[in-house]
């Protein structure tokens, strides 16, 4: 890999059982890489791309190629992977890692739960953020429109120590057109003295033209519902709704949890009281109701109007 000689540039150095699409795809064909690590010892230092979604997508999994900087196998060294998705605030993220306002805010996702090493030729070569598992079992759907995709992984001491790891640069994409916003990094710390204490250009960091990162992400065909509702003993109605959803058991079925969820699979809130559960203050759209009993467990769809 090349490496860029220190002026700005230090930060530089030269799963699922859903079937999958390729959405977007950005090639490593870009000898330089970036530090994007998030040390406990610090706040962290990120990157983020931009990209564009055309259509609604149910996300699958991310792919991310890079290398480590001082070792071939992170081992002990990672804790864990951050992975966020902001909406575009104007060529700029509207948020940073420092805040909890991600649009899909995953922290601390822990290896086959989520979080994947990325292996060619059985060396490890990035990680992999499979978003259904990292987010508890339910499914994301963005919609068509502008955003910045961020990752690190987790690691023990500092961002920039023994646990850096980098992520690879991309001058292809999947269209042959470079995305609209180049690539961002964020240094809350000021760990390399650059200044970049919120969002900055890399291209203008390094000196040299960084329009994006490598990655690629594939979609998930819509889980429609899992479990057996006469197994589980749940009666879901009326469905699609438009005040109330009613939940019916079996006279043998003890109910443990039930949570409704919205496409980006943040709990509304909604709590299901004496077998009915009060939507009419939730936005028309698609919902996913996950129900825990005694007899199983059960998600199902449902439909406000």
């Amino acid at each position: 890999m090349k490496k860029i000689t220190l002026t700005l540039a230090a930060f530089a150095l030269a799963f699922t059982a859903f079937a999958q699409n390729v959405v977007i795809e950005r090639i490593a064909d870009n000898t330089t890489a970036l530090i994007t690590t998030n040390g406990a010892d610090d706040a962290g230092v990120f990157c983020s791309d931009f990209f564009t979604l055309e259509e609604d997508a149910i996300l699958g999994s991310f792919e991310f190629p890079g290398f480590y900087s001082s070792a071939v196998e992170i081992g002990d060294l990672l804790t864990g992977g951050d992975f966020f998705i902001y909406n575009d605030g104007g060529g700029f993220p509207d948020a940073d890692p420092t805040t909890t306002d991600a649009l899909v805010n995953l922290t601390s996702v822990q290896l086959g739960a989520g979080l994947e090493l990325r292996l060619v030729d059985d060396v490890e070569s990035g990680f992999i953020v499979n978003v259904t598992a990292a987010n508890g079992g339910a499914q994301i759907t963005l919609p068509a429109g502008d955003y910045w995709v961020a990752f690190a992984p987790a690691v023990t001491g500092g961002s920039a120590a023994e646990g850096r790891w980098n992520w690879t640069g991309s001058f292809t994409t999947e269209t042959g057109v470079a995305p609209e916003n180049e690539s961002l990094l964020i240094d809350s710390d000021d760990l390399f003295g650059a200044g970049a204490t919120d969002w900055t250009s890399i291209s203008g960091l390094i000196g040299a033209d960084f329009p994006s990162f490598a990655w690629t992400l594939t979609d998930e065909e819509e889980d429609l519902g899992f479990g057996d509702n006469d197994l589980v003993g749940a009666s879901i109605y009326p469905n699609p709704a438009t005040n109330v959803i009613n939940v019916d058991f079996s006279s043998n079925v003890e109910l443990k949890s039930a949570v409704l969820f919205d496409v980006l699979g943040k709990n509304t809130g909604a709590a299901l009281v004496n077998g009915s559960m009060n939507i009419a203050d939730l936005a028309a759209g698609v919902y996913i109701l996950n129900i825990e009993t005694n007899n199983g467990s059960l998600s199902q769809k449902v439909i406000k109007q």
